[in-house]
């Protein structure tokens, strides 16, 4: 039994009665460009803070650990707000909820700036979560109603932002420390990330929203008669719609790829955070391990921009590309703490990078084909604040370990070892997946 509705539009989408329904093209290619501008000054920004990483142990003399809490906070901040601000961004609109957190965004950084102590840089950092919450979220969301057929080629260009931010910002980073000390860096991006209010405005919304469908009488289970009139006269309450979102945790794959994007999300910021530490503790000086952050993006702008082309054409499962691809950043993980050498230093970042590129938009990819169009938006939204929460976990722990070691072995290796775990979920899954489908095979012969 099928069951569909069509939302009536609410928050911006009731002013929008003019915005072209344009699906996989026309004004969803500008959707798509403002995507990427804000992904590139929300977490492009944030996983760049490697370079003011070795800037803020050194002046406020902080322990790995202190200075990792730095970079996580606003990851740890952002994960709990990711799925109310899904919710928040359905009710009042994406485009209006992107432009606040852009502004919040970009004023975090400006007030980092004038930070006297390491507790107000922190309080910064709760600011920068709640702004790239209320960003990323709603980017997505929108993102998933203006593409069907392209959306694997779309979601790898606004993925990209984080891989354009890392090259420009890591280098830029490390010559306004070099000419204004880390203050004026901060307050010189936190002018560019305001920048967002514009790129933000781009997301005009669809002239209705997208259909929610639920598939079967399954997805209804939670809701009684009255709900179900409701539903199918168009009309819910914020009870009902929170019930309808909560029906994603039913979903075993979906919360499968989840516990995916937990482990890839620690092994990738071990990478992220850590390296240009690493390579100024093998000898390497400041511009070059500022470098190696600029490669790794430049390849994984590359890979990220590419991927979905492949997959959109089916060239290759998505799923058999995800595996690839992590057991690929597994073992260059685990190889790079074998040599101090700037020359395996900038292969291996390389390596990794490419991996990586792919890997992150490829969850996204691969949960949206998981959750039915009723979990959809909350489905994304999980998987952003899933992200955020280990992105934040998996700086915190590579940074105590190096406190308890004094080297960066040991972090390279747990972070190796947590891709691994998630190269053996995915493996897991596709196999489940696969013998689904041949049950239901057998049981149409």
């Amino acid at each position: 039994m099928n069951l569909r509705r069509r939302n009536k539009p609410t928050g911006d989408v009731a002013s929008a009665q003019h915005a072209p329904a344009t699906v996989d093209g026309g004004w969803a290619w500008m959707v798509c460009f403002g995507g990427h501008l804000c992904v590139m000054l929300s977490p492009g920004y944030i996983t760049s803070l490697g370079v003011l990483y070795i800037e803020w142990k050194q002046y406020f003399a902080l322990t790995a650990a202190g200075s990792s809490w730095i970079v996580s906070i606003p990851f740890l901040v952002a994960s709990p707000l990711c799925f109310i601000s899904g919710m928040i961004a359905t009710r009042f609109g994406v485009r209006r909820v992107a432009m606040i957190g852009s502004v919040i965004n970009g004023l975090a950084t400006v007030l980092g700036s004038y930070s006297s102590n390491v507790q107000q840089l922190y309080l910064c950092g709760v600011m920068s979560g709640i702004g790239t919450t209320m960003i990323v979220t709603p980017a997505f969301i929108i993102l998933s109603q203006y593409f069907n057929d392209k959306f694997a080629l779309a979601n790898g260009i606004v993925n990209v932002g984080a891989n354009v931010g890392q090259m420009i910002f890591s280098a830029l980073f490390r010559h306004l420390v070099d000419q204004y000390g880390w203050r004026g860096a901060m307050f010189i991006f936190g002018a560019i990330q305001l920048n967002g209010v514009a790129a933000s405005a781009l997301f005009r919304p669809l002239k209705a929203k997208l259909p929610v469908v639920y598939e079967n009488v399954l997805e209804m289970e939670t809701l009684d008669d009255a709900d179900t009139k409701q539903v199918k006269d168009g009309k819910e309450t914020q009870w009902q719609i929170l019930k309808r979102n909560l029906m994603v945790f039913r979903n075993v794959p979906v919360i499968m790829m989840l516990l995916v994007t937990s482990l890839y999300a620690c092994g990738l910021m071990v990478n992220l955070v850590h390296i240009p530490a690493r390579a100024v503790e093998g000898g390497v000086s400041n511009v070059q391990s500022a470098s190696l952050l600029t490669m790794f993006a430049v390849v994984s702008l590359i890979t990220r921009a590419t991927h979905g082309w492949f997959v959109d054409r089916n060239y290759i499962n998505s799923f058999t590309l995800q595996q690839i691809v992590i057991l690929g950043s597994a073992v260059a993980t685990f190889l790079n703490p074998i040599s101090d050498s700037y020359a395996f230093l900038v292969g291996n970042s390389i390596v990794v990078g490419a991996f990586t590129g792919i890997g992150s938009p490829l969850l996204i990819y691969n949960v949206r084909t998981l959750a039915s169009p009723a979990q959809l938006p909350s489905a994304l939204s999980l998987i952003s604040a899933v992200f955020f929460l280990f992105a934040g976990t998996g700086t915190l722990i590579a940074g105590e370990i190096y406190d308890a070691t004094g080297n960066y072995i040991a972090p390279f290796l747990v972070g190796g070892g947590m891709y691994l775990t998630a190269f053996c979920i995915v493996s897991l899954l596709m196999f489940i997946r696969r013998r689904g489908r041949s049950e239901v095979v057998e049981r149409q012969i």
